[in-house]
């Protein structure tokens, strides 16, 4: 045991364990219940605790370069296409809106007759006129209605196609990067991309890709 704490004491001089090593090292003993063999545990995990916690520094760097390499690889593959879904639904959000905001087109109204000439007529043509008028604005009516109802629904039917369109494009962003969407709010009314994250995945810069 004396030889032990030697050595460790030993240890501390040129190469001395640091906090973390101790602090793993002490978690590591800590559920040893015979409280004589603790020492020994201890002493020995921090004889080899600087190459544990080396060796784990160096196998996380070759994880975090492999995954960076592959971030950059699949940015590098998906830069065109995200990059031409951005237009399309940049387009697609615009013809959506133009197409909510597009005014209704009402036709022309029947017009009465002037009434100063309309005086110059007798009391029966006068009358006749006036019959003439109201069944012509009763039938534009009619017609006026029928011709809203079908424009609403010609508009509403355009506008459910968009918005499905809008949602494919959506959708295909966020299998190439969900992080294209990620600002709140983002998806409505009109979904919007995160500038941050769309300039990452068109420019593919190694060092931002980390």
């Amino acid at each position: 045991m004396l030889l032990l704490v030697g050595l460790v004491g030993g240890c501390q001089g040129p190469n001395p364990q640091s906090r973390q090593g101790q602090e793993r090292c002490s978690a590591q003993v800590a559920s040893e219940a015979n409280g004589l063999l603790r020492p020994l545990r201890y002493g020995y995990c921090l004889l080899s605790i600087n190459s544990v916690l080396e060796r784990e520094r160096a196998e996380a760097q070759i994880r975090q370069q492999a995954a960076a390499r592959q971030r950059l690889a699949a940015c590098s593959a998906n830069r065109a296409e995200v990059k031409s879904l951005a237009l399309a639904l940049k387009a697609a959000n615009q013809h959506l809106a133009q197409l909510g905001a597009e005014p209704y087109g009402i036709s022309e109204r029947p017009q009465r007759l002037d009434p100063n000439l309309q005086r110059r007529f007798a009391t029966y043509d006068q009358e006749l006129d006036q019959e003439r008028y109201e069944t012509a604005l009763a039938q534009w009516q009619q017609a006026e209605s029928e011709r809203y109802q079908g424009w609403l629904a010609r508009r509403n039917r355009r506008m459910m196609e968009k918005r499905a369109h809008l949602a494919a494009l959506v959708r295909r962003l966020n299998q190439l990067n969900p992080q294209l969407f990620a600002a709140p709010g983002s998806l409505a009314p009109l979904p919007i991309l995160n500038p941050h994250a769309y300039g990452l995945a068109i420019t593919c810069q190694p060092e931002r890709l980390r």
